[in-house]
């Protein structure tokens, strides 16, 4: 056998840690796949239909943890329900 036909040899990388912070119980990837499937009104929008025309102006006075928005492609996201699980 010669060098070209020998299996190559696989480079590997040191691993870096990662720093997290632990989730509280109940709040894990596999609660919010849950709730995303059982949630009949997630974005809380109690049957109200969806306004087309929001100014950032009013997104800004939106930034607490319990309700919060954000805009993303020029779309208004209320994402208050997501960032207990991020």
């Amino acid at each position: 056998m010669n060098d070209t036909t020998l299996p190559k040899k696989r480079q590997t990388r040191p691993t870096k840690q990662q720093s997290t912070t632990p989730l509280k119980p109940g709040f894990g990837l596999h609660d919010w796949l849950t709730l995303l499937r059982r949630a009949k009104d997630l974005s809380q929008r109690r049957g109200t239909p969806i306004r087309h025309s929001i100014p950032p102006s009013e997104v800004c006075l939106h930034n607490k943890p319990y309700d919060g928005w954000m805009i993303l492609r020029g779309k208004v996201y209320n994402i208050a329900p997501y960032l207990q699980y991020h």
